[in-house]
């Protein structure tokens, strides 16, 4: 399983979110979105957590 925490970039964020310096961080596993966060340590779990997961089968 190939899980990956990034940071959006700004060309795929609205204007708006833009403007308010918003920050969003995008878990990708096997290639598709599974989860949008709003800081890197919440991604980071959510990844960690993805990856236990599979490990127990």
């Amino acid at each position: 399983m190939n899980v990956i925490v990034h940071e959006r970039d700004n060309e795929h964020l609205s204007r708006e979110a833009r403007a308010m310096g918003i920050v969003v961080w995008d878990v990708i596993q096997n290639g598709e979105l599974v989860g949008i966060f709003p800081t890197q340590d919440e991604a980071d779990a959510y990844r960690k957590e993805l990856e236990e997961t599979q490990a127990q089968g």
